[in-house]
């Protein structure tokens, strides 16, 4: 009986040193991949650092252009406010005859 029970007591010691050792695979492979994981997000966060920044530079230059455009429409309607109507300014003037400098033909 005693045999019995130690064969017994055998076979379940195998059998937790073969999960044992097919947890530590496991582990080992998990491992692996969270270091692949890892270093993903590593890249996506400089990514998300390198698309904000540009985002930013492009926001303030936009801002700037507007800004820009603002002032030369106030500067506009000054010149407008003075008398100076600016679609007049082209009165008296006359497209050359074949359409400007390097005309084909003509």
């Amino acid at each position: 009986m005693e045999g019995m029970h130690l064969a017994k007591l055998e076979a379940v010691v195998e059998k937790m040193l073969g999960n044992l050792a097919d947890m530590r695979r496991q582990n080992a492979a998990l491992q692996a991949e969270l270091a692949v994981k890892k270093e993903h997000i590593v890249g996506l966060e400089a990514r998300l650092h390198e698309l904000t920044e540009n985002q930013a530079e492009v926001s303030s230059r936009v801002t700037t252009l507007l800004s820009s455009i603002e002032e030369w429409e106030g500067s506009q309607e000054e010149t407008t406010v003075d008398g100076d109507d600016p679609d007049s300014a082209d009165e008296g003037y006359a497209e050359p005859k074949g359409g400007g400098l390097f005309s084909l033909g003509e």
